[in-house]
């Protein structure tokens, strides 16, 4: 199958890739978009000799790889279905012009477009415990790990996003006690962030909140992949968030800064004492602003503010 691809280079900021790439998908139909700084060459030099399998990379070496990753320009590569050629024509134009970067626009023949897609999910491993995984791979080749698998679809979230990635991290550091809990996933996209909670802890449950259908349907297929009981699950749209529980011992929150000041008296609200807040979708900037907005309501402690490349998230606690 034939493919459209439109290359962005030079892209300035991280504010401006993901302003390119809500556009590109909801204003001119594009159907993948791949993030990239460094070459496979440049990767190999990097590495040396070292050899790794798999997601298995340990932190040092992703540090590593994100360092040099950061001192280089970062490009953005937008796939485009065979009929599309002038969605990819009129988008690379509307960039060309728009934002003022160095743009390119290839056709390729005769490729298997979902296999060349499937290069850029590959396993991701968040600390020593859990691993993302696309929905063609093997668990077999994880054992002893909790599995998270992922149907890359519409809905954001794949665990490869730093802020996803975050999320993760820090909810896997959480101490929590027994009983049948439930977890909130606000803005929850793919619903990576409330499956996960329903793996390590097969007696709780998940609400997913969200503004998107497609979101959603995205979210039903992932819970399907890994063999979730959907009772264990609401998915619910903003607009009937009037169903939610009182109170949660975990809610987690991963939408943009202006939301989460927005929502900051709602969310912390909906956790429960003594339970966590997980905050993300913030540029690295904005973290310090959305940290002191929501200590300052004396209602939430700091338990950790992480930072990874341009993204930051905040572990939050709510007080008794």
């Amino acid at each position: 199958m034939s493919f459209h691809q439109v290359t962005v280079f030079h892209v300035p900021n991280a504010a401006t890739a993901r302003s390119l790439e809500a556009s590109a998908s909801t204003q001119f139909g594009c159907q993948g978009i791949e993030e990239y700084a460094l070459s496979e060459p440049e990767v190999d030099a990097l590495l040396g000799e070292r050899s790794y399998s798999g997601g298995d990379l340990p932190f040092e070496v992703l540090d590593e790889v994100d360092q040099a990753m950061l001192a280089k320009d970062v490009h953005l590569k937008f796939f485009f279905a065979d009929e599309e050629l002038q969605a990819a024509t009129d988008f690379a134009n509307w960039v060309s012009t728009s934002h003022l970067c160095e743009v390119q626009v290839e056709t390729f023949a005769d490729q298997d477009w979902n296999a060349e897609w499937k290069k850029h999910y590959s396993p991701i491993q968040i600390g020593n415990s859990l691993v993302v995984l696309p929905e063609w791979t093997n668990p077999a080749e994880h054992p002893g790990k909790l599995i998270v698998r992922i149907h890359p679809g519409m809905g954001f979230g794949t665990g490869s996003h730093e802020t996803t990635f975050l999320c993760l991290k820090n909810f896997m550091e959480c101490q929590f006690g027994d009983g049948n809990l439930k977890a909130l996933d606000y803005g929850s996209g793919s619903g990576i962030l409330g499956i996960a909670a329903l793996l390590r802890f097969t007696h709780w449950h998940s609400d997913f909140v969200d503004i998107d259908p497609e979101a959603h349907r995205n979210c039903r297929q992932n819970l399907e992949l890994n063999g979730l009981d959907f009772n264990r699950a609401r998915l619910l749209l903003v607009d009937d968030r009037q169903q939610l529980d009182p109170q949660y011992p975990l809610v987690f929150a991963n939408i943009l800064q202006n939301i989460l000041h927005q929502e900051r008296d709602y969310l912390i609200e909906k956790t429960k004492a003594g339970g966590y807040l997980i905050l993300s979708g913030l540029l690295k900037s904005q973290v310090e602003e959305t940290q002191q907005l929501y200590l300052a309501t004396n209602k939430v402690a700091l338990v950790n503010a992480d930072i990874r490349n341009d993204w930051g998230c905040l572990l939050l606690r709510k007080k008794a």
